[in-house]
């Protein structure tokens, strides 16, 4: 036992220093080539849009968000956790001061029975473990890699919250166009319904007809609350997603935009940098690092520790000689842990270790691989969306001039009322539907905005 110790203690002093840790290798995922020309995106691209009450309330979300407030805190508790593991890395110095008065026992086999005395004291002691194994050193990088984490967590919370409030922002003003449109085809119905109702009375035409209109009639009214509806369920999210407190969400509304921005100009590609750019995929890398640390941390207990101790102070049983020279007292040594028998706890540890590890290099490869699918969809979609939107235009052309030549055709007594409606109507239609697709495409760049990034550079943290 004791060659064992001697020599687990020399092992020590040589290999001081030393981590357990092992060798991190990044996976490696097949990615697709390149373009260097999407990399630069302005960090406030929601600007571009031109709408102030948008960057407005963009604003409002990043200084109220309880979100982002949330995520700002757990920054502050990994930052707190850093400290706390780089003070392991260094010596405990505590100080104590005693006084008291003590009376032995009269009936002891002391030869100082019934004794009374004084004892006064001051002492401080310093207490080190030495990090042969670099158990603290990987801790403490552990700790440094969880906090680059949390700060990528919350730039990621504040690309969402960012794309949220706009997602919502397009979608509230989409919904207050097509009400105005949807309240416009309603009165188009309504004059159908009225003429259908003269031919009625006037007996042109039978019942089943001006039943058929006024069904047409009433379910324009039903769209239009359906339509209402839906916009109060957005202002609700619009305003949740601002941070705003209860009351200001019954008593404070948020207005509409009376047109929805113009859709920006986003040139094609994927940007060489998205890798680094994406904080997602930074804070996934950062808990493999932390993770791969750890490993370090439960392997080092395989391993016997060092700690020296030491202790300086005066102690004396009367006060005015407690400084005195003959007062002190010292201590010094050094003690060694081996571990021997733990039925398997430090194999437990390190495996528990080596399969977290394991799945923060998979957590690591499908933030990587659902980035690229973002990306991936937005462009795709924004293609598709553009395409449909060209599409629409040219029917609402021609909508258009089928509804000059109608009205032209109705004035000069060659086509009836309800030909116009009609005409009229299915232009209300397919303008309801190009502000669909108005929204949809912002929306798509607002997506691709935020898997591209949105601007956040790793670099500046």
């Amino acid at each position: 036992m004791r060659t064992k110790l001697i020599l687990s203690l020399a092992a020590a002093l040589c290999l001081g220093g030393c981590s357990m840790a092992p060798k991190l290798e990044t996976p490696q995922v097949a990615l697709p080539q390149s373009a260097s020309k999407a990399s630069a995106i302005d960090a406030q691209w929601w600007k571009g849009f031109g709408d102030a009450r948008l960057e407005a309330l963009i604003e409002e979300a990043l200084a109220q968000s309880d979100d982002l407030k949330l995520s700002m805190a757990n920054v502050s508790r990994a930052k707190a956790a850093l400290r706390l593991s780089g003070a392991d890395r260094y010596p405990t110095i505590t100080a104590a001061a005693s006084a008291y008065r003590q009376r032995l026992s009269g009936e002891s086999l002391s030869p100082f029975q019934g004794f009374i005395y004084n004892s006064f004291g001051l002492s401080a002691s310093v207490s080190y473990e030495l990090d042969f194994w670099g158990k603290y050193q990987n801790a403490e990088s552990a700790a440094w890699a969880e906090l680059m984490a949390s700060e990528a967590d919350k730039e990621a919370l504040r690309l969402s919250l960012i794309a949220g409030v706009a997602e919502l922002y397009i979608k509230q003003t989409a919904l207050s166009q097509k009400i105005a449109l949807l309240e416009a085809t309603r009165e188009a119905y309504r004059e159908g319904y009225e003429y259908r109702l003269r031919e009625f009375r006037h007996g042109l035409i039978d019942e089943a007809v001006a039943a058929q209109a006024e069904a047409l009639y009433a379910d324009a009214g039903v769209q239009l609350l359906a339509l209402q509806a839906q916009q109060m369920l957005t202002q609700s999210a619009l305003a949740l997603a601002l941070g705003r407190d209860p009351k200001a969400l019954f008593e404070q509304g948020i207005d509409a935009a009376q047109a929805l921005p113009k859709a920006l100009q986003i040139e094609q590609g994927l940007p060489s940098s998205l890798l680094e750019r994406r904080p997602d995929i930074r804070a996934a890398l950062e808990r493999l690092h932390a993770s791969n640390a750890l490993i370090g941390v439960a392997k080092a207990d395989y391993f016997p520790s060092l700690t020296l101790t030491g202790s300086f102070g005066d102690q004396s049983l009367e006060l005015d000689k407690l400084m005195t020279g003959a007062a002190q007292t010292w201590g010094f040594g050094p003690s060694l842990s081996l571990p021997m028998l733990d039925f398997g706890r430090v194999d437990s540890n390190v495996d528990r270790a080596e399969a977290q590890q394991e799945m923060a290099k998979i957590e690591y490869v499908k933030s990587v691989k659902g980035a690229f699918k973002e990306v991936y969809d937005a462009l795709e979609g924004i293609k598709h969306v553009q395409a449909q939107i060209e599409a629409q235009s040219a029917q609402i052309a021609a909508l258009k001039c089928a509804e000059t030549l109608t009205q032209k055709r109705y004035e000069r007594g060659y086509a009836d009322y309800l030909s116009v409606l009609d005409t009229k109507r299915s232009l209300l239609g397919a303008e309801a539907s190009a502000v669909d697709l108005d929204a949809a495409l912002l929306t798509q760049q607002i997506a691709l905005y935020k898997a591209l990034g949105g601007g956040w550079s790793a670099k500046a943290d």
